[in-house]
């Protein structure tokens, strides 16, 4: 029984990593991970594949802000809440090799963390249910 919790744990978190863009990506890597854009403009690629709606940003020719929702599939305007674990995922994903801290948790309950050596920070949205993901130079253009 173990043995089969243990694995469905790693099939699931294998499967995930194939969803999850990542900081650093080339459009050209983002397109082979999701398929043809949906929309696109000079700042970023609009992206949904497999439930989600995946919005990235690039910046000399790397992702630097990536912004994910899961979406119901009973109304696929709506995004549903995304579990802890994949949270923990996508961040891990997304460290680009820094261990990330939790800063705060706002009084509307959205949470920021930031990499140890600063160079990311991440906000998950409880009223959009999304997460982002930003390096410091986006943020500042």
């Amino acid at each position: 029984m173990r043995f089969l919790l243990t694995a469905s744990v790693f099939l699931l978190f294998s499967g995930l990593q194939n969803v999850f863009a990542r900081i650093g990506d080339t459009p050209e890597k983002c397109i082979e991970r999701y398929g043809k854009p949906i929309k696109s403009s000079d700042k970023g690629l609009l992206f949904a594949k497999n439930g989600m709606k995946i919005y990235v940003t690039f910046s000399a020719g790397k992702a630097d802000g990536i912004f994910l929702q899961k979406l119901d599939p009973a109304m696929p305007k709506r995004a549903l809440p995304i579990p802890e674990q994949e949270i923990e995922q996508f961040l891990m994903l997304n460290s680009m090799g820094s261990k990330w801290r939790f800063t705060s948790q706002l009084p509307d309950g959205d949470v920021i963390w930031v990499t140890e050596d600063s160079e990311l920070s991440a906000m998950y949205s409880q009223a959009t249910c999304s997460i982002q993901v930003y390096t410091k130079n986006s943020m500042t253009r």
